[in-house]
């Protein structure tokens, strides 16, 4: 609040009185003479005058209460047939054909109460969630690329290093090579060597024995040796003439490669991918001038069934997520799982539990859903977009039934104990309403009620356990509600499905054992209202009935 809080009608008559109370509809500051001329005028006496002290002044009003087109005049007036807020002089141009235009008290009269208001609240809350959920998904996205940079670093890294150690065994290889055609060609050529060497000394030998014949021989001396070495050096000959014809000029070179090139490591990818946080926006519903009548279901007429994957044959609840996936809940110890159909029709994934699960139930407006463990006195948070596990959370009793409202999650169990929680799953409140086993629960979010199915017995209670009404009912059976908030319980027993109006009053059956009903269990509507989903057949199959308007 600031901190100089003056008078506002006083500060225009420049006097400086200290306020005490605002008045929200004036927007301004008074001081105590002000109130009680305030008071004393009729046309402020549906005013809201406050305390200063208990608001904040800092929180912007941006609602606009002057007419666009008439800047002089109030916007004081509400056309039903238009859907707009106008002033006096807009009537006579505007809306002179309109049927019904209302003075501003009478369209606002209970508007803290309407469909508007609830509508307006919900989806401020929603886009908030939404970008609150995206901000994080952002951050989520930069530590993701962050991690990702460094992990594919080291990768080039090992690349790189593998590649040198590559080059490292071809120089070594070559020079193992270039070492061995060396003492190859070396001990050859020493061996040539020693021959010559032996022929060379040989005849070098017969060349000294002619000399000294030459010099200190006789005739007959000489002619004799001369006839002996003919031989000796045709023998030579041939052994000279076959060395040389051996030899051979041995050179050993390197063909380096002019262009060497390492043209890739590896490749870099981008995989882009839609945004796990998604938002659906919500169609305004108007005040309740303008409320539109919301049609009534009339029959239901078989679809199909779900095609399931082979071996379900303990399935207890289902629910639908926001991008239309039908969740399975399989009460099975040999098959602990949560099973998911994409379009509510074909198997997408499974997600494995530790044990096994029995209700199930999407949070409103959110990518996660919850699944009762009863075994583990506890509730598994699933992520709906990436169909993972989160958050496992004790709850420390048996608890089969879920249902939520808005940012509250009921879970119910054995002796007619209900807890709340909030959506993080921090325990806020434990409610004792009887000392049946809750197999099935339902939050009426309008009527602030729940409806609680246990064995023979449908019952509504309010928030604080106070029981409104009790109906007998056959066997355990799912329930669910429409858009007009009728109940709709299944008779496990008498293999049918009824309509109830929230009050508990009026009852009809709307689907018999003729329809295909069989021992019903689990059911739900789509998230349109269009489709019935039914756990049928002992919990073998689900059912799919088209609703009729």
């Amino acid at each position: 609040m600031a901190t100089a809080s003056f008078c506002d009608p006083c500060t225009k008559a420049n006097l400086s009185v200290s306020a005490t109370r605002y008045c929200s509809d004036c927007e301004e500051r008074l001081c105590p003479a002000c109130v009680e001329s305030h008071a004393r005028f009729k046309a402020f006496t549906s005013h809201h005058v406050i305390d200063l002290s208990s608001i904040d002044l800092n929180i912007p009003v941006s609602a606009k209460k002057i007419c666009n087109l008439h800047p002089d005049m109030l916007l004081d007036y509400y056309c039903t047939d238009h859907g707009i807020v106008c002033c006096r002089a807009c009537i006579p141009k505007e809306h002179r054909k309109c049927e019904k235009v209302l003075p501003f008290e009478h369209a606002s009269k209970h508007v803290k109460k309407s469909a508007l208001f609830t509508d307006v609240m919900q989806d401020i809350y929603q886009l908030i969630t939404t970008l609150k959920n995206l901000q994080d998904n952002r951050e989520s996205n930069l530590q993701r690329l962050s991690k990702t940079k460094s992990v594919i670093t080291k990768q080039i890294s090992e690349v790189k290093s593998r590649l040198l150690k590559q080059i490292d065994d071809l120089e070594r290889d070559l020079q193992t090579e270039l070492t061995s055609l060396q003492r190859k060609h070396e001990t050859e050529i020493n061996m040539q060597k020693e021959e010559i060497t032996k022929v060379l000394n040989s005849l070098k030998t017969k060349q000294k024995e002619i000399d000294f014949l030459k010099n200190h021989g006789s005739n007959n001396q000489i002619f004799h040796a001369l006839h002996q070495h003919v031989s000796i050096i045709k023998s030579a000959e041939v052994n000279v003439q076959k060395m040389v014809s051996s030899s051979h000029e041995i050179d050993i070179a390197f063909d380096a490669k002019k262009d060497i090139r390492i043209d890739l490591f590896g490749q870099l990818s981008e995989t882009v991918k839609p945004c796990q946080v998604q938002y659906k926006s919500k169609k305004f519903q108007q005040a309740q001038i303008m409320t539109e009548k919301i049609k009534r279901i009339v029959k239901f007429e078989k679809d199909t069934e779900v095609k399931l994957k082979a071996g379900l044959v303990s399935l207890t609840d289902l629910a639908i997520t926001v991008d239309n996936k039908l969740l399975l809940t399989n009460w099975s110890s040999s098959d602990p799982k949560l099973y998911v159909y994409r379009d509510c029709k074909d198997y997408e994934t499974e997600i494995i539990l530790s044990s096994p699960p029995f209700g199930v139930v999407v949070l409103h407006g959110k990518d996660r859903a919850v699944v009762t463990l009863p075994f583990e006195e506890s509730i598994q948070f699933i992520n709906t977009a990436n169909m993972t596990k989160d958050d496992k959370v004790k709850v420390s009793f048996t608890c089969y039934s879920i249902t939520a409202g808005r940012d509250r999650i009921y879970v119910g169990g054995n002796d007619g104990t209900i807890k709340v929680l909030d959506t993080n799953g921090t325990i806020l409140k434990l409610i004792k309403q009887g000392s049946g086993d809750i197999y099935f629960l339902l939050y009426d979010d309008c009527h602030e009620q729940f409806f609680v199915r246990s064995y023979n017995k449908l019952q509504c209670f309010k928030l604080d356990g106070t029981l409104v009404y009790s109906k007998d009912v056959s066997g355990t059976a799912g329930v669910t509600l429409d858009r007009k908030g009728n109940i709709y319980y299944g008779g496990y027993n008498t293999s049918n499905i009824q309509r109830m109006s929230s009050d508990g009053e009026n009852c009809e059956e709307m689907l018999k054992k003729d329809d295909g009903i069989d021992r019903p269990y689990g059911m739900c509507f789509n998230n349109d209202f269009t489709t019935l989903f039914v756990i049928n057949n002992v919990s073998t199959s689900v059912f799919v009935y088209n609703c009729r308007y």
